[in-house]
């Protein structure tokens, strides 16, 4: 029984962790239907928590395993600024991966979308950098209906550093992504913007923004 225990816990942390490399196009057409998903369901993000936004980060992330498992994903990360003539807007996106370990009773797979708001330079920070994420619960706060704290404001949210949503259900806390690790994808960023294209010249504005993300940045900017 052991030796099957063990075996199923190497196959499911290893085909977890394995990450298929998607173009940008690819996850930017994945990122833009796990929003249009949420922003047309019952409970969307509220236009005030957007419009407030510095970055977001949407990414799908699969877990499994038996007791400790792990999880892996990609996703893809914007970060807005001001132009010159003092309006908001978005600049292309840069690939990251995310991997690493999972604690809890949990036997098989389990595949999450996550829309994260990103309210601070730093929050932006863990995801074009390399390194572990650490929040916690107390960092990001939770919210919604079903946490039983509906009654938060919406500017007490705007104000949270990381506001983390799921594909389906309320706003909660980013415990679940404590110890994970980023992975900027330079390879699917030079791929898409040019060879010697990094994720500092992304976040600068030096590239072109693909075509792809004109429905994602409609619904960025509140458009149905």
């Amino acid at each position: 029984m052991k030796l099957i225990l063990s075996t199923v816990l190497v196959l499911l942390v290893s085909s977890t962790l394995f990450i298929r490399a998607a173009d940008m196009d690819e996850r930017i057409h994945d990122a833009t239907r796990i929003l249009e998903k949420r922003q047309g369901s019952v409970d969307p993000i509220p236009a005030e928590i957007l419009q407030h936004a510095k970055g977001i980060a949407i990414c799908t992330i699969t877990k499994g395993g038996i007791g400790i498992g792990g999880q892996g994903g990609e996703g893809i990360v914007m970060v807005r600024h001001i132009d010159p003539s003092g309006n908001q807007v978005w600049r292309a996106p840069s690939a990251f991966n995310i991997s690493g370990a999972s604690l809890g009773a949990q036997l098989g797979f389990s595949t999450i979308r996550y829309i994260i708001i990103l309210n601070t330079e730093p929050a932006i920070g863990q995801f074009v950098g390399t390194g572990k994420i650490k929040w916690d619960a107390t960092a990001t706060g939770t919210a919604g209906g079903d946490t039983g704290v509906e009654s938060e404001s919406t500017r007490n949210l705007e104000q949270r550093a990381v506001l983390v949503y799921r594909d389906s259900g309320g706003l909660f806390g980013g415990a679940t992504f404590g110890g994970s690790s980023i992975e900027v994808k330079d390879e699917i960023n030079q791929q898409a913007y040019g060879e010697h294209i990094h994720v500092r010249d992304i976040l600068e504005g030096s590239v072109q923004i693909p075509r792809s993300t004109e429905r994602l940045y409609e619904l960025l900017d509140g458009k149905r």
